[in-house]
C-alpha cells in the first residue's frame, strides 16, 4: 500500500456545502474549457451534473451524470478509498481523499498534508469497483456565476 494515503476522515477536509457549485475540466494543451460539471445537492442527496447541448445545439441543459438508476452520490468507505488510491501513481503529494460516487461517476476532494499544495478536486469514472484515471476539476470563479458578469458561462469557448 502506498505511504501517501490517509483514509482517516479527520485528516482530510470532508466534502461540504462550500464545495457545491460549478467546476470545469481544462484542456491543458489548448487552455480551453472542455466540460462543465456541477456538484449539486437537493435535500440530503448529492448529484453530479454535466452541461450538455440539447437537440438544436443552441441551448444547453444540466444532465445528471449516471448510466444507472442510482443518480445520487454516496460516500465511499475508507476501504474503497484505499482501494482506489493506494497505487504508485498517487504517491505524491501526500494527503487525504474524500470520495462520493454512484455506480459510474464520482466526485473526489484531495486535502494535501503539507503546503504549498492546495485542496484539489477530481471527477472519477468507474467500471464496476475499479476506478479509471481521475480527471482534475477546477472550481469556476465566482464571477462566472454572477448575473451581471461579462463572462456568460454558456459563451465560454469549449475545446
Amino acid at each position: 500500500m502506498a505511504t501517501n494515503l490517509f483514509v482517516l476522515p479527520r485528516l482530510g477536509e470532508s466534502i461540504h456545502q462550500q464545495d457545491l457549485g460549478i467546476y470545469y475540466i481544462l484542456n491543458h494543451h489548448t487552455g480551453r474549457v472542455r466540460s462543465l460539471i456541477q456538484l449539486a445537492r437537493e435535500n440530503v442527496h448529492w448529484y453530479l451534473m454535466q452541461l450538455q447541448p440539447i437537440a438544436d445545439g443552441l441551448d444547453y441543459r444540466w444532465s445528471v451524470m449516471s448510466r444507472e438508476n442510482d443518480c445520487a452520490l454516496k460516500a465511499a468507505t475508507d476501504r474503497q478509498i484505499a482501494h482506489y488510491f493506494s497505487k504508485a501513481e498517487y504517491a505524491e503529494p501526500s494527503g487525504a481523499w474524500q470520495v462520493m460516487r454512484n455506480a459510474d461517476f464520482g466526485f473526489a476532494k484531495f486535502t494535501p498534508i503539507e503546503a504549498p499544495h492546495e485542496v484539489s478536486y477530481a471527477i472519477l469514472t468507474f467500471d464496476g469497483e475499479e476506478m479509471k484515471a481521475p480527471v482534475r476539476l477546477h472550481k469556476a470563479p465566482a464571477e462566472w456565476l454572477e448575473e451581471d458578469s461579462e463572462t456568460d458561462i454558456l459563451q465560454l469557448e469549449f475545446a
